[in-house]
């Protein structure tokens, strides 16, 4: 994928529909998992890559980590998650006709630290199970 620029988001951050986290702080998001109850970890989902967590759920839900951020739903673009606090400098209809023209499954994250997309249509309930193989595989 070609760089696409990013710029700080004009207005409000959206209300935060999932958090990122990567490397160090990923690992660090986990083990603050690891204390929540199974009601807590209920109210979210997860998707991940071997060096990207995402999790998904109501900003509430969102466990607090330093160095962890957030994302949300474009509020017209719903299929297009993007940071909460910066947007690519093109138009977001263009950036996300461009990327479903090349196959990015719907809905997806479009991520600036590092540049890329991640789909996020299909994540995992988070429970003791699914908890204990992310930090497995994440490791």
């Amino acid at each position: 994928m070609n760089a696409l620029g990013w710029i700080a988001r004009p207005g409000a951050a959206p209300e935060p529909g999932g958090q990122v986290s990567q490397g160090a702080v990923m690992r660090q998001v986990l083990a603050r998992l690891a204390l929540c109850s199974d009601a807590q970890l209920d109210a979210l989902t997860a998707v991940a890559t071997r060096d990207m967590l995402v999790l998904l759920g109501r900003g509430a839900a969102l466990p607090w980590v330093d160095g962890a951020r957030y994302c949300a739903p474009d509020p017209l673009q719903r299929m297009l998650w993007l940071p909460t606090d910066v947007v690519p400098q093109l138009p977001l209809d263009l950036v996300l006709a461009n990327l479903s023209a090349r196959g990015a499954s719907l809905p997806f994250l479009l991520w600036n630290e590092p540049e890329q997309v991640l789909p996020i249509g299909q994540p995992i309930a988070l429970n003791r199970a699914s908890l204990a193989w992310l930090g497995q595989e994440l490791e």
